[in-house]
């Protein structure tokens, strides 16, 4: 009776501990739990969030350059552009003066602009050349645009092409404004758009036709 006495009163004192310990680990073990679910979560955000901001600015640096290029682009065209202004012509200070020269004579290059327009034959070779529009080729629009001719009255010019040469119309426009316009500021005008083929042409002018 005694052993079965002490066993009653061993369960009565070991069971309550037990159930205790019990109880207080298991809030132990869900609070451990969900702290690596949030931080599991919260690196599951931090990565994509991570990879979004680094395509933004990688995508940001490369829209800076382009324009910062652009920009250099523009300036760099407008600084070539040549300045028609009547007290001056600043392409004849360019290095293609020399290689007129060596393809015009002096007193073709010092004749008057009008000299094209009167000497037919050179005029109409000069109108083959320049006034189709070719693919990759420079013509007779670049040529005007270069004399500051507006777009719409280019356009305009070349809508009247056949009842007259788009080229002769420009020669026209530009010697009426600029009387003291020479056959160097067009030979120097055709160098910059590259058509040295109708430079050459204007080594056709007869001297002896030429009034200076």
């Amino acid at each position: 009776m005694c052993t079965v006495h002490n066993k009653a009163r061993l369960q009565r004192t070991v069971a309550p501990s037990t159930i205790s310990q019990l109880s207080s680990s298991t809030p132990r073990t869900t609070t451990s739990h969900i702290i690596i679910n949030q931080h599991s979560h919260s690196l599951a955000w931090a990565v994509p969030l991570t990879i979004f901001i680094s395509i933004l600015l990688v995508l940001s640096a490369c829209m800076i350059y382009i324009k910062r290029k652009r920009g250099h682009h523009l300036v760099f065209r407008r600084s070539k552009r040549p300045s028609l202004n009547k007290d001056g012509f600043s392409p004849l200070s360019t290095p293609t003066e020399t290689d007129l020269e060596h393809m015009l004579s002096p007193n073709i290059l010092s004749a008057p602009l009008q000299t094209v327009l009167d000497n037919l034959d050179v005029l109409d070779e000069l109108v083959i050349l320049l006034d189709p529009e070719s693919h990759g080729v420079k013509n007779t629009k670049h040529l005007a645009s270069q004399c500051s001719f507006s777009s719409p009255w280019i356009k305009y010019t070349y809508s009247m092409r056949h009842s007259k040469s788009p080229l002769k119309a420009v020669l026209e426009g530009v010697t009426s404004r600029n009387p003291d316009w020479t056959v160097r500021h067009l030979a120097t005008l055709l160098k910059l758009i590259e058509r040295n083929d109708a430079v050459a042409v204007l080594a056709k002018l007869s001297e002896n036709s030429i009034v200076v």
